[in-house]
């Protein structure tokens, strides 16, 4: 009788640890936004952030990408341009990805200063792109 209350108390621990990680992450995700998007492709994401009347290339809104992919958010483009695999303009070159290299750059051992090698496959680096992206993901119209 003692394992199976054990065992019981062991998965609703577990049940509520699963929604207590997916608000943590959506709360990593909100964060990075507000702190790194926000200030270019406005606190909605519709394009209108502070900065985004001083730039020769306006920022798109990031709330129609699903609307724009037949329906389906771009998880995979949109990790690209996060972590700088793909080239955007407004970002800077593909040798200097905005948040790729900022994010490696602060998870220790993630990025070697010495020879410049970017790590972004660091498990840290990729959970705050991953929350990133996932909360890019619910601005969608």
């Amino acid at each position: 009788m003692r394992c199976m209350i054990l065992g019981v108390a062991g998965l609703a621990a577990l049940a509520l640890a699963v929604p207590m990680r997916a608000l943590a992450d959506e709360d990593l995700g909100r964060r990075e936004y507000e702190s790194k998007c926000a200030v270019c492709h406005g606190a909605t994401g519709e394009g209108n952030g502070y900065l985004a009347a001083y730039l020769t290339i306006r920022p798109p809104s990031l709330t129609r990408l699903k609307k724009a992919n037949g329906g389906r958010f771009p998880f995979e483009r949109i990790t690209q341009v996060v972590d700088g695999r793909v080239d955007v303009r407004t970002h800077g070159t593909r040798d200097m990805p905005v948040w790729g290299s900022i994010y490696a750059g602060e998870v220790p051992g993630a990025y070697d200063t010495k020879s410049g090698q970017k790590r972004p496959d660091n498990a840290q680096v990729r959970a705050r792109i991953d929350a990133l992206v996932n909360y890019v993901s619910q601005l969608q119209e």
